[in-house]
C-alpha cells in the first residue's frame, strides 16, 4: 500500500477513534452494570489512597481484575461489534478476568507458601491471564505493543535458538506463565503497581476538576492572558492545552478535549489549518512533561529510580518551561510573519473578572504541590486535592457537585484510565521477560558496545529507539520498555540516573508529534481538516526544543536545578535566549522575513546556548546576537529606504 494511502487510512481510523470514542456507549442495564463496577473501582482506590492498600500483589490483582472487566465491556473486539452492549465473547473474557483475580484473592496464603513451585492451576490461569492482557491491550492501545510483548514471550521460550549475545537457556511455559502471574516482577510488577496507586487516582482527580468547572476557568484565563496580543489565539491554545494536559497526561485525549475550542478559534482568525492543528498537538503533547501532574510515565519513573515524585516534578520544571516558551516564540513570530489577528476585544475575557470568578481553582493544585513537598505520598496528596475540589465546587451554584456529579466524575475518570492501565499490564509482560532472561543487562551491554563508550552516541541510539517505538506504543509503555532496556546503558556511559530517565521520557513523548506517524498530530489534523503529515511537520517544528533540551540536561544538570545557583541562573538565561533564537530560526522571521542563510547560524547558535558550558554559550551568544543585530539593522535600512 502506498505510504500516502496508508497514512490517510491511519488518520481516518485515529480520528474516528478520537472523536467518536473507541469505547462503547452502553445502554440499558449494561450501562448500570458497567457504571456500578467503574464507580466501585474508583471508590475502592480512593479509599486505599487514604487508609492504605493491601499487600502489593493482592492489590494489583484486584486493580487489574476490576479494570479488565471494564475494558471488555466498554471496548469492542472488532469494529462491527455491537456498540451498545457487550457480546458473549466479552462476557466470557470478563468472567475469565474475575476467575483469574479471585483465584489469587482466595488462595493468597497458599500461593505465597509454594512460591517457586507452581501447580497446574497456576500455569493454566497464568496462560489465560497473558491472553487476557494481550487482548485488552489490543482493544485499547492497538497491535504494536501487543506484537512487541509476543516477541518477548517468544524470545523467553526460544532462548537457546537466539544468536550471539542474545542467547539464553530458554524457559518452559511452566516457568513463564506462573512468573508473569504470581510474582511482582511480571504483569503485576511496577507498571501496574504505579497505575493502581497513583495513575488512576490522578486521572480521577482530573475528571473532578473538569466537572467542577476548572476547564472553563483555564480556557478563559488563557484567553484573558494572551488573546489580545500578537498570536493571541495560538498562545491561548498553548496555555489552555498546557493547563489541561498537565492534569490529563494524554496528548491525544488533550487534543480532542481542548482542540475542539482552540483550533476553530485559530482558523477563524486566519491561522492555516495545519499550523493551528500543529500548535494544538505540540501544546497537548507538552502537557505530559509539565508539572505539577505530568503524564502517567512520570509516576512510573519515580517508582523505577526510587525517588519521591516531587524530585521528578522539580527536575522537570525548567525543561518543560523551555518547551512551552519556544512554542510561544514560534507562534509569535508566525503571527508577525503572516499578519495574523489577535482575538477581538469583545471576545476576550477580562483577566480580573476571570480571576475573581475562578481563582480558587488553583487551590487543589496548590494543595497537591504543598503535600508532595511535605513528603506525603502522591496517593495521599491527591486524596486531599480531590476532596478540596468537591468542596470548592460548591462556591458557585452552577458548578456545585452533588451525588449525580460526583458519580459522573468517578465514572469518567475510570473510563479515561482504561487505556493507560491496559498499556501498563502489557508492559508488565515485557518487563517480566526482560527480568527472567537477563535481556536488560545484555541490551545495555550491546548499546555500550555500539556506542564505543561514547555517551553522546549512546544518547542518539536511545533517541532512535524511542522514536521508532513511538509509532504505535503509548508514552507510558514506551518509557517502561526503554527504562528497562536502555537506561542502565546510559548510566554506565556516565549519564546521571534521573537525567537518563527524563531523557527517555522526553523522547517517548516527542514521538506523538514526530512525522510520519505522530498520534497527537493526526488527531489535531482531523479536527482542523488538515493533512496529517503537514500538521506533523508543523508540530515537530514547534516542539523542536524537546529534541534538544534532553541532550543539554544530560550533559549539564543545571537545567534540572541540580547545580550551584549561579550555574542554574546562567543556564536558564542562555536557554531562554536560545528559545527565542529557535523560534525565529524555525519560522524564518525576527523583525522581518529572514533569508535562509541567516536561519542556519541562528539555529546552530541557539542549540549551542542550550548547552551549559561557558565556551559553547559564548560562541552561541555571538551567533544568535550577531544575527539578531544584523536583522534589526537590515529592517531599519529598509524602513528608512521606504520613507525616503
Amino acid at each position: 500500500m502506498p505510504i500516502g494511502k496508508f497514512m490517510e487510512k491511519q488518520k481516518d481510523t485515529l480520528i474516528e477513534e478520537a472523536l467518536a470514542g473507541k469505547h462503547r456507549d452502553l445502554k440499558g442495564y449494561w450501562y448500570y452494570i458497567a457504571a456500578f463496577i467503574a464507580v466501585g473501582t474508583a471508590l475502592y482506590h480512593i479509599y486505599t489512597a487514604y487508609w492504605g492498600a493491601p499487600f502489593a500483589l493482592l492489590f494489583r490483582n484486584i486493580h487489574w481484575m476490576l479494570i479488565a472487566s471494564l475494558i471488555f465491556m466498554y471496548f469492542p473486539a472488532i469494529k462491527n461489534s455491537p456498540r451498545h452492549r457487550p457480546t458473549v465473547l466479552d462476557i466470557v473474557l470478563v468472567l475469565a478476568s474475575i476467575v483469574i483475580g479471585m483465584y489469587v484473592i482466595l488462595n493468597f496464603d497458599a500461593i505465597a507458601g509454594r512460591a517457586g513451585a507452581p501447580v497446574t492451576t497456576d500455569i493454566v490461569l497464568g496462560a489465560l491471564l497473558v491472553l487476557v492482557v494481550l487482548e485488552a491491550g489490543r482493544r485499547t492501545v492497538g497491535w504494536p505493543i501487543v506484537i512487541i510483548a509476543v516477541l518477548f514471550l517468544i524470545y523467553a521460550y526460544f532462548g537457546q535458538a537466539m544468536p550471539g549475545i542474545l542467547m539464553h537457556r530458554g524457559y518452559s511455559v511452566a516457568r513463564i506463565f506462573p512468573f508473569l502471574y504470581l510474582t511482582d516482577a511480571g504483569i503485576f510488577g511496577i507498571p501496574l503497581g504505579v497505575s493502581s496507586r497513583f495513575i488512576l487516582l490522578f486521572i480521577i482527580f482530573g475528571s473532578f476538576l473538569e466537572k467542577a468547572g476548572a476547564g472553563i476557568f483555564f480556557r478563559d484565563l488563557s484567553l484573558a492572558l494572551t488573546g489580545r496580543y500578537v498570536g493571541g489565539p495560538g498562545k491561548s491554545a498553548i496555555l489552555f492545552s498546557g493547563f489541561i494536559g498537565s492534569i490529563t497526561g494524554s496528548s491525544t485525549a488533550n487534543v480532542v478535549t481542548t482542540g475542539t475550542f482552540t483550533i476553530p478559534l485559530m482558523k477563524k482568525l486566519g491561522y492555516k489549518p495545519a499550523f493551528a492543528a500543529g500548535v494544538e498537538a505540540d501544546a497537548s503533547t507538552g502537557g505530559q512533561i509539565l508539572p505539577p501532574v505530568m503524564g502517567a510515565a512520570a509516576f512510573v519513573m519515580a517508582e523505577y529510580i526510587g525517588v519521591p515524585y516531587v524530585t521528578v516534578l522539580v527536575a522537570a520544571i525548567v525543561p518543560a518551561l523551555l518547551y512551552f516558551i519556544t512554542t510561544f516564540f514560534m507562534v509569535h513570530y508566525r503571527a508577525l510573519k503572516e499578519n495574523l489577528l489577535p482575538v477581538p476585544a469583545d471576545e476576550t475575557p477580562k483577566l480580573l473578572e476571570v480571576l475573581k470568578n475562578g481563582f480558587y481553582y488553583f487551590t487543589p493544585l496548590a494543595i497537591l504541590i504543598v503535600l508532595l513537598v511535605m513528603r506525603f505520598s502522591p496517593s495521599r496528596a491527591v486524596f486531599f486535592a480531590l476532596l478540596s475540589t468537591v468542596v470548592l465546587s460548591w462556591i458557585k451554584a452552577e458548578t456545585r457537585m452533588g451525588p449525580k456529579e460526583i458519580f459522573e466524575a468517578l465514572l469518567s475518570g475510570v473510563q479515561k484510565a482504561l487505556e493507560v492501565v491496559a498499556a501498563c499490564a502489557v508492559a508488565g509482560i515485557i518487563i517480566g521477560m526482560v527480568t527472567m532472561t537477563g535481556l536488560g543487562l545484555k541490551f545495555s551491554t550491546l548499546i555500550e558496545i555500539l556506542a564505543g563508550g561514547n555517551l553522546v552516541a549512546g544518547l542518539f541510539y536511545t533517541l532512535i529507539a524511542s522514536l521508532i517505538l513511538g509509532i504505535g506504543v503509548p508514552t507510558t509503555a514506551k518509557y517502561i520498555i526503554l527504562a528497562t532496556l536502555v537506561a542502565p546503558a546510559l548510566v554506565s556511559l556516565g549519564a546521571p540516573l534521573l537525567a537518563s530517565h527524563l531523557f527517555i521520557l522526553y523522547f517517548g513523548t516527542d514521538a506523538d508529534i514526530t512525522p510520519p506517524v505522530g498520534l497527537a498530530a493526526y488527531a489535531a489534523a482531523g479536527l482542523a481538516g488538515a493533512h496529517p503529515l503537514t500538521t506533523g511537520i508543523e508540530a515537530f517544528k514547534m516542539g523542536i526544543t524537546a529534541y534538544i533540551v534532553p541532550f543539554a540536561f544530560i550533559l549539564g544538570p543545571a537545567l534540572l536545578l541540580q547545580a550551584p545557583l549561579p550555574e542554574i541562573i546562567l543556564a536558564c538565561v542562555t536557554a531562554f535566549i536560545a528559545c527565542a533564537g529557535l523560534g525565529a530560526a524555525m519560522q524564518g522571521y525576527f523583525v522581518r522575513r529572514m533569508p535562509f542563510w541567516h536561519r542556519i547560524p541562528l539555529f546552530v547558535g541557539s542549540v549551542m546556548l542550550m548547552e551549559t558550558s561557558w565556551t559553547w554559550d559564548l560562541v552561541g551568544l555571538a551567533l544568535v546576537g550577531g544575527i539578531f543585530i544584523i536583522e534589526y539593522l537590515a529592517e531599519r535600512v529598509l524602513k528608512q529606504g521606504a520613507a525616503a
